[in-house]
């Protein structure tokens, strides 16, 4: 069983990120300026770079890595991951570029890399646990003080407060990960002032941020052009590409209707501009972002093809999923029971695994269940009595996670014995608590298997109310009762066979 597993637990699910670091008190990223040496060359001879598949999906493998703490609380959770994936996938769509989770996800208690304060704490992390290739993504509650930051040689590292569902951060930080500088580069860590002639050239340092981990500690100082409004200088200017106009801007800000930001700047010879708030790769608000631009394209499918080849995979991708899960049982507020509830749903066509979740709120804001299975059917332990749950199921694979969740069922815990360990001949039944028309499940041993049985149900005055044939074929089967009224009260299950008669009781209630 892969790792998705790790949440098939019962456990309150309370909203513990809530104590991290937010969006505003974290820096945008912490990918240091730097010009790859990949880079250069191919912006320096782009005709040396022959490219197959030029126009193919290219289909990149991810290796998931989830942080705790060293008591395992604080995990980014499930739910985050699929929506942060799902908007992964969207972003790059433009690219024809799709992820996909390569190997399980891979869950690491370690306070000190949940929370860092030093990129070299992270380096470590990463070294310690990279998985070859695949393009390795880290998310953690604080990762040195940054929204995310990319390591040329090791990773992305996430926070889980720029990870939500309409965060482009995750898509910035890949984009560092397949050679993209920021479109402002050589302004990091630096104020663009208006009133300020502007440089031709910009100093910067991106120790620990070369292509590979033997760097000098501090690195020598790096020189960038400023780009030029009239692009004569664009392809060896900033982040060498044309067709991101210049940007000054090292800092989240936000853009008009247009998707220009609102402050304006002047380009060495003293022409005016607004910078382009939709590229990925600026620092304007999310809400801004919704593109890389094409020669961004070009770049990042050449470094897949030509540097990151072995992130690659020929495999046909999973078809997506367009259907929600159905919910089976228990429905409508029925009674289960408090111990050994069992939750069943429809399979989904292209699903592999599917998010179950229950709570005592409609809104499901705490959760008692959050877990991932590759079931359609799930056991949950001890519940309170007497309280009123609901729960739904969301579907996904591993190629993807852009899915729905299922309406939301209700049942109601009682104290009645569900899910007990089998009788000493091997029989259970359950739940023993049921509502009119409720179905009663039971697990036969298999010396009944695929034989004639004849079930029927009395009630405490001995009277037949019911009588069907059946043949069990497998070990735990599903009676439908019939939907006529009962009366409240108690009752036996009786199974009768050519050798054998087993009894069975349950209550009806109203």
């Amino acid at each position: 069983m892969r790792l998705f597993t790790f949440l098939s637990l019962l456990f309150c699910s309370f909203p513990v990120f809530a104590q991290e670091p937010s969006k505003s008190e974290l820096s945008p990223c912490g990918t240091l300026p730097e010009i790859g040496d990949w880079l250069r060359a191919y912006k320096e001879r782009p005709e040396d770079f022959v490219l197959s598949r030029s126009s193919d999906t290219l289909n990149v493998g991810i290796q998931i890595h989830l942080l705790a703490k060293d008591n395992g609380t604080g995990r980014f959770t499930a739910e985050r991951l699929l929506n942060a994936f799902c908007r992964l996938n969207t972003d790059f769509a433009g690219a024809n570029v799709r992820f996909y989770f390569k190997n399980d996800w891979n869950l690491i208690n370690n306070t000190a890399w949940h929370t860092h304060t030093e990129i070299e704490t992270g380096i470590e992390m990463m070294l310690t646990n990279n998985v070859a290739d695949a393009l390795n993504c880290y998310f953690v509650a604080d990762p040195a003080g940054n929204c995310g930051y990319n390591l040329p040689y090791a990773g992305v590292a996430m926070s889980h407060g720029c990870s939500g569902p309409n965060d482009h951060t995750w898509s910035h930080e890949v984009g560092h990960a397949l050679s993209l500088p920021h479109t402002f580069i050589g302004w990091e860590g630096k104020v663009y002032n208006f009133q300020n002639p502007t440089p031709d050239t910009l100093t910067y340092d991106y120790t620990h941020f070369h292509d590979t981990i033997d760097t000098q500690i501090p690195a020598p100082l790096d020189t960038a052009l400023v780009e030029y409004l009239d692009g004569s200088n664009c392809a060896i200017a900033a982040d060498l590409i044309c067709d991101t106009k210049p940007d000054y801007l090292s800092y989240r800000w936000d853009c008009d209707g247009q998707g220009k930001s609102l402050v304006q700047q002047k380009d060495p010879t003293g022409a005016t501009f607004y910078s382009d708030g939709t590229l990925f790769m600026s620092y304007a608000a999310d809400n801004c972002q919704n593109r890389f631009s094409d020669e961004q394209i070009a770049t990042l499918r050449a470094n897949l093809l030509m540097e990151k080849a072995d992130w690659l995979t020929n495999e046909p991708p999973r078809g997506d999923i367009t259907e929600t899960a159905e919910l089976l049982s228990p429905l409508g507020g029925q009674f289960s029971p408090s111990i050994g509830t069992v939750l069943k749903w429809s399979s989904v066509p292209n699903a592999t695994r599917y998010l179950v979740q229950a709570s005592r709120f409609a809104i499901f804001s705490l959760k008692e269940v959050d877990m991932v299975t590759a079931d359609t059917t799930f056991t949950i332990g001890q519940l309170p009595n007497n309280l009123t749950y609901y729960w739904r199921v969301r579907p996904f694979n591993d190629w993807f996670a852009c899915t729905e969740w299922s309406a939301a069922g209700t049942f109601k815990t009682a104290d009645i014995t569900s899910v007990s360990a089998p009788d000493v001949e091997g029989w259970r039944c359950y739940p023993t608590l049921l509502v009119p028309s409720q179905p009663i499940t039971v697990e036969i041993p298999e010396n009944w298997l695929n034989q004639k049985t004849q079930c029927a149900v009395y009630d405490a005055t001995g009277q037949m109310m019911w009588k069907t044939d059946l043949t069990f074929s497998t070990e735990a089967n599903e009676i439908s009762l019939p939907s006529a009224p009962w009366s409240t009260g108690a009752y036996r299950l009786v199974f009768i066979n050519e050798k054998r008669v087993k009894t069975k009781s349950f209550l009806i209630i109203h």
